[in-house]
């Protein structure tokens, strides 16, 4: 345990494309588009964690595995006050606030103790140690229900209530149905715990898979419905996207923050209160979709960052594209935020986010971080984005969506759930589009025309941007691989396309 993501907060980033090599995690390098950055919160942001010092910015020891906050679910703790780091500020509306901060040794170490307030009367220590259990689902909820400050806040696929959840907001952990562990997907060994979503950066076990459990052909083999939407797990739609309409189900969860709004949240700094940003939270959020082949870009501190071209930053994204054979459409949920601070350098500057906590103004949590941090220099003030898996809360199969509710009728290819042409589907030369690329005009549906030209053709026969330019004129291109002849372009891409050459072989594309 000692060695976990859960205790070190940092590991391997196997699974991050801009970070190869590093160890790297919420301890290390670590900020979000959330609370930020959560080593300068003066603990207010570890005091859910396992490691019983807090999770102070040292590597811990093995006396610092606090067993019991995944194996009691009747244990409670708190961090140990300490009045004499008592401190008086002033926050943005001229209030005077006094903070009192936990108890730590020279090196750093906060120290916690049991909270027995909020347990049953007369539990003890014993009496915890007597009763220990395999963690439940309300052990891994214990901190990961209300991440970022509030129940259903961060993740938007889980909160308290995923404890019991009704059979449609989670069929597998619906006590009527599948009443699933969290450990039965997240499968666990000496402790490291397999999973992870797009903006988090440690990797220290297999991805859990629904094929695991469900197969690669998860539907019935015996309908011609049941083979197509193998075809589709098979291939190119990730299941969540089928499976998983909407997230936000069982709470209202926070698509935005914006810091440039304190507001105050009485539950924060261990129920000292603190100014957060104004978080906006909706429920039964339809997701939005990406490319996704299992890795992913997720911003570290002192890494430069490129904007996008609006002005904003994604401090975390899914990587992936069409037709790469391996990537697959999966839901997200998009969080947003105001108020990054960005150098000139593209750096990101890491609040001393307990300075807006405390006072709320945040351009002083940012220049106080400035300091800690040892930056110099102006920054300005962008808004960024960060996109967030969203794998739980699977609905029952009598949910799943028709195939019209994607695909639209035989009188209409319309984009109703799936965005297909911000997925790069529609992205067609006028040839192909007018199905004139390589034979006379003909007319279909869109269903048989699929099923007409998928087995003999690849996607990127038709499914391409229009080329700008040959790579040289015909007479030299045509004898790259064969004497010079000359032919229409009907019959030339007719030759070609279904021996499975790209269209880069003889174009220049965009």
């Amino acid at each position: 345990m000692l060695n976990s993501i859960h205790m070190q907060w940092k590991g391997t980033v196997s699974e991050l494309s801009n970070a190869n090599g590093q160890s790297l995690g919420k301890g290390v390098k670590g900020i979000n588009t959330f609370c930020t950055y959560a080593m300068s919160s003066g603990g207010a942001c570890f005091n859910c964690h396992v490691r019983a010092d807090g999770n102070a910015p040292h590597s811990p020891s093995v006396n610092d595995v606090d067993c019991l906050m995944c194996h009691n679910d009747t244990y409670k703790r708190k961090t140990t006050p300490d009045p004499s780091t008592a401190m008086t500020v002033t926050d943005y509306l001229g209030q005077l606030k006094t903070y009192i901060f936990g108890l730590r040794d020279a090196q750093g170490n906060y120290f916690t103790e049991p909270d027995y307030a909020l347990m049953p009367v007369g539990t003890t220590m014993v009496d915890l140690a007597k009763n220990v259990h395999k963690p439940t689902r309300n052990s891994c909820l214990r901190c990961h229900a209300k991440a970022a400050g509030s129940d259903w806040a961060k993740r938007g696929d889980m909160g308290v209530n995923t404890a019991a959840p009704t059979d449609a907001q989670d069929v597998h952990m619906s006590p009527t149905r599948g009443n699933m562990s969290c450990a039965a997907c997240h499968t666990t060994s000496n402790h490291k715990i397999g999973g992870r979503g797009i903006d988090l950066r440690a990797t220290e076990a297999v991805d859990p898979k629904c094929q695991d459990c469900h197969g690669t052909a998860p539907h019935n083999t015996g309908t011609t419905t049941g083979v197509k939407m193998n075809r589709h797990a098979a291939n190119r739609v990730a299941c969540q996207t089928c499976h998983i309409k909407t997230f936000g189900k069982g709470g209202a969860t926070e698509m935005s923050r914006d810091w440039g709004i304190p507001t105050w949240n009485p539950a924060f700094c261990n129920g000292q209160g603190g100014y957060v940003g104004e978080e906006v939270k909706l429920a039964n959020v339809t997701p939005q979709y990406r490319w996704f082949d299992g890795t992913s870009y997720v911003y570290n501190v002192g890494e430069t960052i490129t904007k996008n071209a609006d002005g904003t930053v994604t401090m975390a994204k899914a990587n992936g594209k069409i037709f790469d054979g391996k990537s697959k459409i999966v839901p997200i949920k998009n969080h947003t935020t105001t108020k990054i601070a960005l150098m000139a350098d593209g750096r990101i500057v890491p609040p001393a986010i307990m300075w807006m906590f405390m006072t709320g103004d945040f351009n002083q949590a940012v220049a106080k971080g400035m300091l800690d941090q040892g930056m110099t220099g102006t920054y300005t003030y962008v808004n960024g984005n960060a996109e967030m898996l969203i794998t739980h809360g699977v609905e029952p199969k009598t949910m799943a969506p028709a195939c019209a509710t994607c695909h639209g009728t035989y009188s209409g290819h319309n984009n109703l759930m799936v965005p297909f042409t911000q997925l790069g589907y529609h992205q067609l030369p006028t040839s192909a589009k007018g199905c004139t690329m390589c034979h006379s005009k003909k007319t279909a549906a869109w269903e048989s025309m699929h099923n007409t030209h998928r087995t003999k053709f690849a996607c990127t026969g038709c499914h391409s941007a229009t080329p700008t330019a040959l790579k040289s004129p015909v007479a030299t291109l045509c004898k790259t691989c064969h004497s010079l002849q000359t032919a229409t372009s009907q019959y030339v891409h007719g030759k070609h396309i279904p021996k499975g050459y790209a269209c880069t072989t003889c174009h220049v594309m965009p």
